[in-house]
């Protein structure tokens, strides 16, 4: 009878280990049936080591939804004599919805001196809910040597959902003119964020087109996964044909993700003229009012968005704006590596500061992009005749984004045209040039800003792959009523902020307007500008950059208490 009863011991403690199958139970019953004999001497069940473990999850000491975790102990006869009949009984007294476990644990016999290992495995499912399980566990024995009941609580965690948001939508072309017309190729770029604490899996972004509208990319994007709070920028090109004659176009986006079929539909629409097209680009921005788990991001760094407007329009408030970035292009011997970064588009930012913050009429703002020998020349002899003809009533503000390089003999700084080749920098425009251009004739005051390159000793290919002033002319050599905010100092160079795609030196001014509202001094523009630079160049770029002013003779004695919007 005693060695019945052992080999059912042996199975029991193996299915321990395994867990239960209907036949291990049916055994214990017949094991029931069979009566329990008599003890010898007393059996003693301790049980200890116990402990959960999500080793197979995530690791975080908790039950997440979808995952299997386990209870683990060792149960050990420290007895005298056999225990016989052990079994297991689990309950969860807090009955958390979505969990799963075994109920029942039949162990068997388990000999004096012996232990052995219990694992009760737990699953759980999408309908988990957010609580505290509390397992209890009673031990009992066929001769009543049970264990005292004892517990274990662990805490469980509902499904963590992704939220899906399309947080900014840009439309433009990649034209310089930023017109949109019918049969132009019109990009929408849009930033898909997911919001949620759960990741989402096989995010499917899809857009839809009205009729005469046609897709010249793919439509349809598919990733894999989308982690918690990962964002992915989609750009989708369309064009429209000559039948189409609404004044808006307006794009449907599907986003989908088949976890828990989360479906996002959304419109974005840029307005058109039918006959002349609008020619500014369009921010669309997220305006549904749903619960957000994460932060909003953008396509869009914070000072090419809610630029502030002045209280006033300046009506003789002029300003001539210059950003040359292609480089390559009008010179197809160079290396793209040539062209300055974000040129463009701190042209372009400055020029809505200029027209919104700095209060001037559109008409009054020239704005040259890429501009070559010729046209840069001709803007600046044009400002230079509006002066004169506005008879000392007219102000001024320059700005300046692209390469320069000094004469290697004089030292002599130029800016550099797109057309111009850095071995002939003789005939590109010299600073010094403009300087004498804007101080010829009597104004309220010329305020400039060079956001340029001057490398010292690079010609050709190697024209300047940094952005920065490495050769400054001294303030005794500009005359005028002239206040020159130039990029940086001496040798050094000024690069470019390439998180927030702008010129480090541009990207600080804009944010000194911005945040000042144009209500600020001279002084209080400069002190910051320079602190703000020097300290983010060393810690974006690791290089040091200090920015410079240049004071021309009939400035010097007001310029630190003259504010930008007065």
């Amino acid at each position: 009878m005693k060695a019945n009863y052992f080999l059912f011991f042996i199975a029991f403690i193996g299915i321990s280990q395994l867990g239960f199958s209907q036949s291990a139970k049916s055994e214990f019953k017949q094991v029931k049936l069979l009566g329990v004999p008599k003890p010898m001497a007393p059996a003693n069940l301790v049980v200890n080591d116990l402990v959960f473990s999500d080793a197979r999850g995530n690791s975080n000491n908790a039950l997440d939804a979808n995952e299997t975790a386990e209870i683990a102990f060792t149960l050990e006869n420290t007895g005298q004599g056999d225990a016989y009949r052990v079994l297991v009984v689990i309950q969860d007294s807090a009955n958390v919805k979505g969990v799963s476990f075994l109920k029942e644990i039949p162990i068997g016999t388990l000999p004096s001196g012996k232990k052995t290992n219990i694992v009760v495995p737990i699953t759980s499912t999408t309908d988990l809910a957010s609580a505290t399980a509390n397992f209890t566990f009673k031990i009992t024995e066929g001769n009543k040597f049970d264990v005292d009941p004892f517990s274990i609580a662990f805490t469980t965690n509902e499904l963590k959902k992704p939220i899906m948001t399309i947080d900014d939508a840009v439309f433009g072309t990649k034209d310089d003119d930023g017109k949109l017309t019918r049969g132009k190729i019109i990009q929408l770029s849009v930033l898909v964020h997911n919001k949620g604490e759960g990741d989402a899996k096989n995010v499917i972004v899809e857009f839809v087109n009205p009729a005469d509208v046609f897709a010249s990319s793919d439509h349809k994007f598919q990733y894999p996964e989308l982690k918690s709070n990962e964002s992915k920028v989609i750009k989708y090109e369309f064009f429209a044909n000559n039948k189409y004659n609404v004044a808006q176009i307006p794009i449907v986006v599907k986003i989908s993700e088949n976890f828990n079929k989360v479906v996002l539909t959304e419109t974005k629409s840029i307005g058109i003229d039918i006959g002349a097209v609008a020619s500014k680009k369009i921010n669309v921005q997220d305006i549904k009012d749903e619960k957000r788990v994460m932060g909003t991001v953008s396509l869009l760094p914070e000072v090419d968005k809610d630029i502030p407007y002045a209280k006033m329009k300046y009506r003789k408030r002029f300003a001539l704006i210059i950003g040359n970035e292609d480089y390559s292009t009008f010179q197809t011997g160079l290396a793209k590596e040539v062209n300055v970064d974000f040129a463009k588009n701190d042209a372009k930012i400055f020029k809505e500061y200029c027209e919104k913050t700095l209060g001037m009429p559109a008409e009054n703002i020239t704005l040259v992009l890429n501009g070559t020998y010729g046209t840069m020349k001709q803007s600046i002899d044009r400002m230079n005749k509006l002066m004169k003809s506005a008879g000392g009533d007219m102000e001024l503000v320059f700005y300046y984004a692209g390469h320069g390089l000094p004469d290697e003999e004089t030292k002599e700084a130029y800016l550099i045209p797109v057309d111009i080749a850095g071995t002939s920098v003789q005939s590109a425009i010299k600073l010094q040039d403009v300087y004498k251009a804007f101080a010829e004739h009597e104004s309220v005051g010329v305020t400039m800003f060079i956001d340029a390159c001057f490398s010292g000793g690079a010609r050709g290919e190697q024209m300047v792959k940094a952005r920065g002033v490495k050769i400054v002319p001294k303030s005794d050599m500009i005359d005028g009523n002239i206040v020159s905010f130039t990029a940086s100092s001496s040798n050094q160079s000024s690069n470019a902020y390439m998180e927030k795609r702008h010129g480090i030196f541009t990207y600080f001014l804009l944010k000194q307007l911005q945040d000042s509202k144009g209500e600020i001094s001279y002084k209080d523009f400069w002190e910051a500008l320079k602190k703000n630079v020097s300290f983010e160049s060393v810690k974006v770029n690791n290089k040091e950059q200090e920015p410079q002013i240049i004071i021309g003779d009939k400035a010097k004695d007001y310029w630190e208490n003259k504010k930008f919007n007065y």
